[in-house]
């Protein structure tokens, strides 16, 4: 498996142990400890997939004009079966629910807020869907950004105690908040209090992410993503590209610093450019990514006719297999001159698009984290 893409490791320990002659992996992240046995991680990987493809499936029914009371449902149970399994199921779920008793822990209040939507659906009478007014316009089209609607108090007067005593968690960290925002809150919990049981792709990735990118909407596409766009340049820039290569067609001097671009390939496809600099892609290749070099003209073809709805505009299809035309960049070896495709004018345009120095910072970071993620199309899970 690629190197997993994501948490970097300085931000998490894990360790084993023998407790009750079992053997134990002891998650540890941002101060918070849930132990979890070799038994339950995998169910609980398997839960919280569910989660996380819910998560992806809401998004791109927003682009859709599709069910989302359906998805919004659908997400709702799946979220509460995974708490429930931490609060009632693993051994050490003394620990999960101390999480709960106080403000220590971010989105434990979002978790509980989850739980009396949940518990809404399950026991009333009561449709649980997003407000669908909210409809906001974007380059490529429209996207929806739905908030959680109110509980009416007849609903709330049907529930259990139990249930009715979570009704604040739901009016402050739910009520009138935008629903994707929430559901990525929900995944950040579970990352932050037991990395382990993230579900991953065969190559690293978070199953179900990115979302897609539409320019000119800055909310994140990546339950990793920070909020802040200072920090958020950090993370991009630490987050191994998407996809399986890129191939690297040009090099450009930008303002005395030199360049390499090219085009990010996810098997034989590729949706956008990429720019970078020489440490950058020194960086990235030292973290496991592999960058190449070659005849792109005769070995590649456009193909954009065929994917309309494509994010950046140029599609390519490579005729084979990267590595079977392809040469693995080496520093010591800059030989990209020989095998040029596009011409500076081009390159330049490409640059530009992520240059501080001409555009605001959200709107470069917006490109540069879509290139980065490869967030052009739906993830297949």
């Amino acid at each position: 498996m690629p190197p997993t893409k994501g948490i970097p490791i300085d931000d998490l320990h894990v360790q084993s142990c023998k407790q009750n002659g079992e053997l134990e992996e002891v998650v540890m992240a941002n101060g918070t400890r849930v132990r979890l046995t070799t038994y339950e991680i995998e169910p609980l990987r398997e839960t919280m997939r569910d989660v996380q493809v819910s998560v992806a499936d809401y998004y791109a029914a927003t682009a859709e004009s599709g069910d989302l009371g359906g998805k919004v449902r659908a997400f709702l149970i799946n979220a509460q079966r995974l708490n429930d399994h931490f609060q009632n199921k693993i051994r050490d779920k003394a620990t999960y629910r101390e999480l709960f008793k106080s403000s220590a822990q971010p989105g434990a209040d979002v978790i509980d807020g989850i739980k009396y939507a949940r518990n809404v659906i399950e026991h009333v009478l009561h449709i649980v869907r997003p407000k669908d007014d909210a409809l906001v316009g974007g380059s490529l089209g429209f996207r929806v950004y739905p908030v959680w609607d109110d509980i009416p108090p007849a609903v709330h007067a049907e529930l259990h105690p139990n249930t009715q005593k979570l009704k604040p968690a739901y009016d402050n960290k739910l009520l009138g908040q935008g629903v994707i925002e929430t559901m990525l809150d929900v995944l950040r919990f579970y990352a932050a209090i037991a990395p382990d049981v993230i579900h991953r792709d065969v190559r690293g990735e978070w199953t179900g992410f990115p979302l897609t990118a539409q320019p000119g909407m800055s909310s994140p596409l990546h339950p990793e993503e920070p909020l802040n766009t200072t920090e958020a340049w950090n993370w991009i820039n630490n987050h191994l590209p998407n996809g399986d290569a890129r191939i690297i067609c040009y090099q450009l001097n930008i303002d005395s610093a030199k360049y390499l671009l090219g085009y990010t390939f996810t098997e034989r496809l590729s949706f956008a450019p990429f720019v970078e600099t020489v440490a950058q892609v020194a960086k990235d290749i030292g973290s496991g990514f592999p960058y190449f070099y070659g005849d792109i003209t005769h070995n590649v073809e456009c193909v954009t006719s065929q994917f309309p709805t494509a994010g950046a505009g140029t599609v390519l299809r490579s005729h084979s297999d990267i590595a079977d035309w392809a040469i693995l960049w080496e520093q010591s070896k800059p030989d990209v001159d020989r095998f040029r495709y596009g011409n500076s004018e081009y390159w330049e345009r490409v640059a530009r698009q992520e240059d501080t120095s001409l555009l605001p910072q959200y709107v470069a970071y917006e490109v540069r984290r879509s290139r980065r993620l490869n967030a052009f199309v739906a993830p297949r899970y």
